[in-house]
């Protein structure tokens, strides 16, 4: 087995999905904005929890269902707490949360999140010498092409990167082997060492 180098990319959201719906006040399509605050209402013996959007123009809310007359014991005691606090890790993460979208019938935009890359080295082995590999870690889903981030972070054009791959010297080693697909946590991207390409890439990437 050989050293080799590989390096994690962690991709971490900078601001939230937007939703877009009809707004009553507007009288038209506007996107409304995550507030990271929470409703709770009770009901009886049951409770409803909503997470608050509020209109970008008029400021009129709406608020996203997460539960629909649950029982409070039956909610993790730990999380049911949180939405007391208006926690916002926990705002975040039912803000990337699909199924959630799904349920209220809601459209995310997710075209508006802005990403940035925390980068560090990782120590590895692998029977192959001649190549660093690159490992995803994204914790939210994310709209963004394996090309448009690679071209992004190397600062190499999108059509150098395809070529790039065509010649299998950029490759993901999975069925697809696409640089079409969206990124996603845990893809690991291999990039050969060629002489005409790597002095390019490891002056960026070290």
């Amino acid at each position: 087995m050989s050293y080799f180098k590989k390096y994690q990319w962690e991709l971490i959201p900078e601001n939230l999905p937007r939703v877009k719906r009809n707004c009553p006040k507007c009288n038209e399509k506007t996107h409304y904005i995550n507030s990271e605050k929470f409703r709770v209402n009770a009901n009886k013996n049951n409770i409803d929890i909503w997470l608050i959007y509020q209109c970008e123009k008029c400021k009129s809310t709406w608020n996203m269902t997460i539960y629909e007359r649950i029982k409070p014991c039956d909610i993790n005691k730990y999380e049911y707490e949180k939405f007391f606090s208006n926690d916002k890790e926990l705002a975040r993460k039912y803000a990337f949360n699909l199924g959630i979208y799904n349920k209220n019938k809601a459209e995310v935009n997710l075209q508006n999140v802005n990403y940035k890359l925390i980068q560090k080295k990782l120590d590895g082995y692998y029977i192959n010498e001649n190549e660093f590999v690159i490992k995803i870690v994204c914790k939210y889903p994310i709209e963004l092409r394996v090309d448009k981030l690679l071209s992004d972070k190397l600062r190499l054009s999108r059509s150098k990167i395809k070529n790039m791959h065509k010649k299998g010297i950029i490759f993901i080693n999975d069925d697809k082997n696409s640089l079409n697909i969206k990124v996603r946590d845990g893809m690991e991207i291999h990039v050969l060492k060629v002489v005409e390409n790597i002095e390019i890439l490891e002056a960026i990437i070290v």
